[in-house]
C-alpha cells in the first residue's frame, strides 16, 4: 500500500528507475521536495541530475516508480498535465519565442494559468507589469529576448514561470554563463520567490557557491544513485559527497 506523501511534501518521486538502453541512469531514487523551501539537486557531470528534472517535468518516462505531485500520481502522464498540475521549469538554454517580447511572454504565462476567455484576460495586463516590476524586467518589458543579456533572458524564462502560477518550480543550471553579480541577483529572487509565494524549488547547479547560500536542503546523485539527502550543512559534510566532488566542496570549518 502507497503511504500518503506530507502536505508539506510538493514533489515526491518514490524508487525512480531510468535506462537508456544497458544504462541505468536513474537507479531506484527518491527525494522529497518541500512547500516553500529550496532543494539542491548536485553531482557530477552525467549523474544523473537533468533526467531526474526530466522525470519530474514529465518530459522522461521511467521505468518503474513514481511521481506524485501534492498528492496527485502523474506517473506515466504527459508534460501537459503536469503543467496543469502547476509545474513549471527552465532550461539550461532559456525557451523563449523570438517574436514575443519581455511583456508578451509574460502574458503568456498568466493565460497558462487564468484562461484566455475574457474573465481570464481581465487584469492580466496590471498582473503582467507587477510581475515585471517584482523581478527588476519593467523596464526591458518592450524589448524582444534575444536583444537581452543571457542573466535576464534567464529571468525572462523565471517570470513566465512564475506568471504560470506554479506550486513546483524546476531550475535547470540557472546561473550558467552569468557573472557573480548576476547570479547574487538572480539568488535573492529565487529566495524570495520561495519565502513569500510558498514555491517548492528544485534547483540543479554546479555553481557550489550559489547553491550553499540559498538551498535549505541537498540530493546527491553520483552514477544516477542517491548518495546522500538532508539538510545542506549535514550533506556537505558527508565523506561519499566530498569524494565524489574531487575537492569541489570546500572543507567545513
Amino acid at each position: 500500500m502507497t503511504t500518503a506523501p506530507s502536505t508539506d511534501i510538493a514533489l515526491s518521486l518514490r524508487d525512480i528507475t531510468v535506462r537508456f538502453g544497458g544504462v541505468c541512469a536513474l537507479d531506484q531514487v527518491t527525494i522529497e521536495v518541500p512547500k516553500g523551501k529550496i532543494s539542491g539537486l548536485i553531482g557530477p557531470n552525467g549523474a544523473g541530475k537533468t533526467t531526474l528534472l526530466g522525470v519530474a517535468s514529465g518530459l522522461q518516462q521511467v521505468d518503474s516508480g513514481q511521481i506524485l505531485l501534492e498528492g496527485q500520481d502523474l506517473t506515466g502522464a504527459r508534460p501537459q498535465r503536469f503543467a496543469r498540475a502547476r509545474m513549471a521549469r527552465t532550461f539550461q538554454q532559456p525557451q523563449l519565442v523570438p517574436e514575443l517580447d519581455v511583456r508578451q511572454h509574460v502574458l503568456l504565462g498568466l493565460r497558462l494559468s487564468r484562461g484566455d476567455g475574457p474573465a481570464g484576460r481581465a487584469g492580466e495586463l496590471e498582473v503582467a507589469d507587477r510581475l515585471l516590476a517584482e523581478l527588476g524586467l519593467a523596464e526591458v518589458s518592450r524589448r524582444g529576448p534575444m536583444e537581452l543579456p543571457l542573466g535576464l533572458r534567464r529571468l525572462v524564462e523565471v517570470a513566465q514561470c512564475i506568471a504560470s502560477d506554479p506550486r513546483i518550480l524546476l531550475l535547470d543550471e540557472p546561473s550558467a554563463g552569468l557573472n557573480r553579480a548576476e547570479t547574487q541577483a538572480f539568488a535573492a529572487i529565487v529566495s524570495r520567490l520561495a519565502a513569500d509565494r510558498g514555491i517548492a524549488v528544485l534547483l540543479v547547479e554546479h555553481d557550489m557557491d550559489l547553491v550553499l547560500e540559498i538551498s535549505e536542503q541537498l540530493f546527491v546523485l553520483d552514477f544516477g544513485e542517491l548518495i546522500a539527502a538532508g539538510p545542506t550543512a549535514e550533506v556537505t559534510s558527508d565523506r561519499r559527497v566530498r569524494e565524489a566532488y574531487l575537492g569541489v566542496l570546500k572543507e567545513p570549518a
